[in-house]
């Protein structure tokens, strides 16, 4: 129960930053960049200066004018093994998983087709990725289709029909998976995707 929480709390954070600052600069901050988050975490996260901090407890997130956004969240999971000369394990708190595709397809994306009506993976990279500088890494694209959204503090029910795509990056690194999503419209999303590998190049542990 608490891992499908965990998803798809992820999920719906993004969305609703979509729906709905500050920096820290340093010497290592890339030119036109700006560094957010806590100086607790665990890694660097470098956004261009045009966007606008979204933060919230658990999540490093940033938006730009549009409100598509990016975020970062770690979970820890119980280790991380080396299996064989390039393969590896991971270890969570219910199972085995024989690399980051494996944990994907058979606990996250299962647990999202369940909690939306509407999910279709369009694109899939489990091979040749790095994030941070781990190749314990995969990469997934994918779009969720909104019936119906309602903010229970606002009360506000959001316009039916609209479409999400979600570019999610599966890391892991030091007994912890970080996730990072991207999230537009699908009529935006491609006119940030310049700045979103920005970001992503620019991932430090």
């Amino acid at each position: 129960m608490k891992k499908r929480i965990f998803c798809i709390m992820l999920v719906m954070v993004a969305m609703f930053t979509l729906l709905a600052s500050c920096s820290n600069k340093n010497d290592d901050t890339p030119s036109g960049m700006m560094k957010i988050g806590s100086e607790a975490n665990s890694y660097s996260l470098y956004v261009p200066t045009t966007w606008e901090e979204k933060s919230s407890t658990g999540f490093t997130s940033a938006a730009c004018t549009d409100k598509s956004n990016i975020s970062v969240q770690v979970m820890a999971v119980r280790g991380i093994f080396t299996n064989g000369q390039d393969g590896y394990a991971i270890m969570t708190n219910t199972d085995t998983y024989y690399e980051m595709n494996d944990y994907f397809m058979k606990e996250y994306f299962p647990y999202l087709e369940s909690s939306f009506a509407n999910v279709e993976l369009k694109e899939s990279y489990t091979t040749n990725q790095s994030f941070g500088g781990s190749t314990y890494t995969a990469k997934y694209v994918y779009t969720v289709a909104i019936t119906e959204v309602k903010d229970e503090e606002s009360g506000k029910v959001y316009v039916p029909g609209e479409e999400y795509t979600i570019m999610q990056i599966f890391s892991a690194h030091d007994s912890s998976i970080y996730i990072f999503t991207y999230t537009a419209t699908t009529a935006n999303y491609n006119l940030h995707l310049d700045e979103v590998n920005l970001i992503i190049d620019n991932f430090k542990y």
